[in-house]
């Protein structure tokens, strides 16, 4: 009897972890968004951010409502969903019965697009910026507890204004989709089957034009745009993720502050001392790195010396590419580290 007894409770434990195992919440995604072009809200009918949030879910292993199924609510049903997005209890059981899901994940999102001014060229289409903030939440659909909450920002660029508003919007969601996962699964006894490990949202760095602040003995150049371009190249080979300045996550940009150029003869012969000189420059450039999801920035200080020579009045080394790339060197190293730990 006692075997018989220890045989029927390992056969029963086994059976519960078997089943346990096996068990993978339905989740249900709702983000209805809305993309502000000139000052004008546009509703959404094909959401980017809760398509994005869904494609990224399915790869995680999760099991997901159809998204034809939440548009068609959507556009039948729009009070219930309002209501569950504010917390009432009864909607959100409602829906989780309509769509045999144990999770909702509710929320918004909205996307203003604006003409991206600094990068605009003559006679060419308005090259349109848009920045998008998702805030979501995951539910509970049976007891009403919030198992994670999330809010991003994040940025998008196109010739069209509503693909740069549906761009931006499809980021974000790309980047929330693994924060949400992470938090749903610590509530939830998964498996490997069921939730595939993902990756932390990756950061994006751009740079904007640097301001001159001193006088620079260097004409018909854009020593601000040089600085920004050299930046970005040197982010790029460090290893880290570059995109056009507003549609990224931080923005590198700073002012150069002090210019200096020393000139020293090598032949000390009047007129002569013209033909060959050596030349040393000292370039001091505060720079600032930008988080548009909060507008906090970093600052520092950045001091470069970079030797050349002048032979007849043409320049190898110390010039305005050189110096900018030194620059953008010293400003990668920092980031660089960044880019990795991410």
């Amino acid at each position: 009897m006692v075997k018989r007894a220890l045989l029927a409770s390992f056969w029963g434990l086994t059976a519960f972890y078997f089943a346990l195992s096996q068990t993978c919440p339905t989740v249900c995604v709702i983000i209805p968004e809305t993309v502000i072009i000139e000052r004008v809200p546009r509703p959404i009918p094909d959401p980017a951010s809760e398509t994005a949030v869904i494609k990224q879910f399915l790869s995680y292993g999760f099991h997901v409502v159809d998204q034809a199924q939440v548009k068609f609510l959507r556009l039948t049903d729009p009070e219930i969903v309002e209501r569950a997005r504010k917390g009432d209890l009864a909607a959100i059981r409602m829906l989780s019965e309509r769509f045999a899901a144990e999770v909702l994940v509710l929320g918004e999102a909205v996307s203003t697009v604006t003409v991206f001014e600094a990068l605009q060229i003559p006679e060419r289409p308005r090259l349109q910026d848009g920045r998008a903030r998702v805030e979501v939440r995951a539910i509970d659909a049976k007891t009403g507890r919030i198992l994670a909450v999330e809010a991003l920002h994040t940025g998008g660029i196109d010739f069209s204004a509503e693909l740069a508003g549906k761009k931006s919007l499809e980021r974000a969601g790309d980047k929330v989709a693994c924060l949400l996962a992470r938090a749903i699964a610590q509530n939830y006894p998964f498996p490997s089957r069921c939730f595939k490990d993902c990756p932390p949202p990756v950061p994006t760095f751009g740079a904007l034009p640097f301001e001159i602040a001193v006088p620079v003995p260097v004409r018909g150049l854009d020593i601000g745009q040089l600085f920004a371009t050299t930046t970005e190249t040197a982010l790029s080979e460090r290893g880290c993720k570059t995109a056009q300045a507003l549609a990224a996550d931080y923005v590198v940009t700073g002012a150069i502050t002090d210019w200096r150029e020393i000139k020293t003869s090598a032949i000390n012969i009047p007129v002569l001392d013209l033909l060959f000189r050596g030349i040393a420059c000292w370039v001091t450039v505060d720079a600032r790195v930008l988080d548009l999801a909060t507008a906090e920035f970093k600052a520092y200080e950045v001091t470069v010396n970079v030797a050349g020579i002048e032979i007849l009045g043409f320049r190898f080394g110390a010039s305005p590419q050189d110096i900018a790339r030194a620059v953008a060197k010293e400003i990668a190293a920092r980031l660089g580290a960044q880019c990795r730990e991410r």
